[in-house]
């Protein structure tokens, strides 16, 4: 999988920081909404956020911490996809992907289940 390349792969700590970054962008965006929305749609809205960030942020965090420890160490970035040689390598690609939406949809599943106790 290692071809020497000069930039290091991200690490572990980085793509969870950095999908944590964007999932409290996404919570601040999920505020903004709910404050807009009539009450039936804000419950709803900040019912199916929590429900679906909750599962498919698990899956995916799930899906790519076992990429993740499937490659030993050796993750890609995405600049490295169209030089991979093989499915393990795009795996590699696919981890901190992964990571870092598992942890996107997972920061705003808080901010929704609170918000949704004082929408309802």
């Amino acid at each position: 999988m290692g071809r020497g390349a000069s930039v290091p792969g991200p690490r572990l700590g980085e793509a969870m920081a950095r999908g944590a970054v964007y999932g409290a962008g996404a919570a601040v965006c999920l505020a903004v909404t709910a404050l807009v929305l009539w009450d039936d749609a804000r419950t709803d809205l900040l019912e199916a956020v929590a429900f679906l960030g909750l599962v498919a942020g698990a899956v995916s965090l799930l899906t790519g911490l076992f990429f993740w420890a499937c490659c030993a160490g050796e993750v890609l970035r995405w600049r490295d996809l169209f030089r991979t040689t093989g499915p393990s390598e795009v795996i590699a690609v696919l981890a901190p992907c992964l990571v870092r939406v598992g942890v996107l949809l997972l920061v705003p599943v808080p901010v929704a289940a609170v918000l949704g106790r004082f929408a309802g």
